[in-house]
C-alpha cells in the first residue's frame, strides 16, 4: 500500500512540475543600456517597439551626460550598451578596450533657446541675444556635449570670454532645458529636439553647424557585458528603420 501511495505521489508531483511550465512562456534576457539624457522622450517610445518585436529581450536604462557615462563605464558599472551623443567619449572608451563595435546612429542640432514669455527682439544676432542675458545656461562642457558644442560656438565667435561669467553649467542637456523654464536662466544652449518637447520656451537661433564640432550618436556594446548578443541585436535595430523614423519623429537626424 506504501508503494502505491509513493508511486501516486511522485505521479503528482511530476504532472505538477510539468503543469509549472507553461505553454508559450519565453525566459527573457534584460540588458542595461546608459544612454545621453537627449535620447530619454524616443527610448520610451523605442522600447516597446523592440519589445515586441524581440519578445526574448527587455531593456532596462538610465539617462545622463555623456561623459558621465563613459566615468561609469571606466568604473566598471554594470552596463552591456551605451548611447553616446558624443564621438570623443565612445572613440576614449574604444581605445580604452572597454566598448566596441562603435556606430553613428543619429545626428541633432544645437539652438539657443529663451522662455516663451521673453520678449522678442526682430532681427537681433546671436551676439545680441547673448548679450541682453544676464544668466546664460549650457551643459558642462567637460561632461555634456551639447555644452562642448555651446563653448566651440562661442570660442568661434569669439565671446566665450566675455560671456564666461554668465554661463550657469548643468549636469546635462535637460538640466539646461529646465534652467530655462524655470527661468533660472535667459537663455541656454541645447539641442533641437529637446526644444521641441517644450512648451515653455522658444528657440531663438539655430547655430551655424560650421561653428561646432558635428552633432552625432554613437552606439557601442560595452566590453565584459555577458550578454553581448541581446545587446547587439538591440544596437543593430537603432540602425533599422523602425528606430531610425522614431528618431526623426523627435526631431533626430537619421544616418545616410
Amino acid at each position: 500500500m506504501k508503494k502505491v501511495v509513493l508511486i501516486l505521489s511522485c505521479g503528482l508531483l511530476l504532472i505538477l512540475a510539468a503543469c509549472s511550465d507553461t505553454p508559450g512562456e519565453t525566459k527573457k534576457t534584460t540588458i542595461h543600456i546608459s544612454a545621453a539624457a537627449s535620447l530619454k522622450d524616443t527610448m520610451d517610445d523605442i522600447k516597446p517597439l523592440f519589445e515586441k518585436a524581440h519578445p526574448t529581450i527587455k531593456l532596462s536604462f538610465d539617462f545622463g551626460g555623456s561623459g558621465q557615462i563613459r566615468e561609469r563605464v571606466e568604473s566598471g558599472a554594470p552596463i552591456d550598451g551605451i548611447l553616446l551623443a558624443s564621438k570623443k567619449d565612445a572613440d576614449t572608451l574604444s581605445k580604452q578596450k572597454l566598448a566596441k563595435d562603435t556606430k553613428e546612429f543619429a545626428g541633432n542640432e544645437l539652438v539657443l533657446i529663451e522662455p516663451k514669455d521673453t520678449t522678442q527682439i526682430k532681427g537681433a544676432s546671436l551676439e545680441q541675444l547673448l548679450d541682453n542675458a544676464d544668466k546664460i545656461a549650457i551643459g558642462d562642457p567637460e561632461s555634456v556635449p551639447a555644452g562642448a558644442y555651446a563653448k566651440q560656438t562661442l570660442e568661434n565667435l569669439n565671446l566665450y570670454n566675455t560671456e564666461k561669467a554668465k554661463l550657469v553649467l548643468a549636469t546635462d542637456v535637460r538640466q539646461v532645458l529646465s534652467y530655462v523654464e524655470a527661468g533660472n536662466a535667459d537663455a541656454g544652449f541645447v539641442y533641437q529636439t529637446d526644444a521641441e518637447l517644450s512648451k515653455k520656451v522658444q528657440v531663438k537661433e539655430k547655430i551655424d553647424e560650421n561653428l561646432h564640432e558635428p552633432i552625432a550618436y554613437y552606439s557601442a556594446q560595452v566590453m565584459g557585458s555577458n550578454k553581448n548578443e541581446a545587446t547587439k541585436t538591440f544596437l543593430d535595430y537603432m540602425n533599422k528603420s523602425e528606430a531610425q523614423k522614431t528618431l526623426e519623429k523627435y526631431g533626430f537626424k537619421a544616418t545616410k
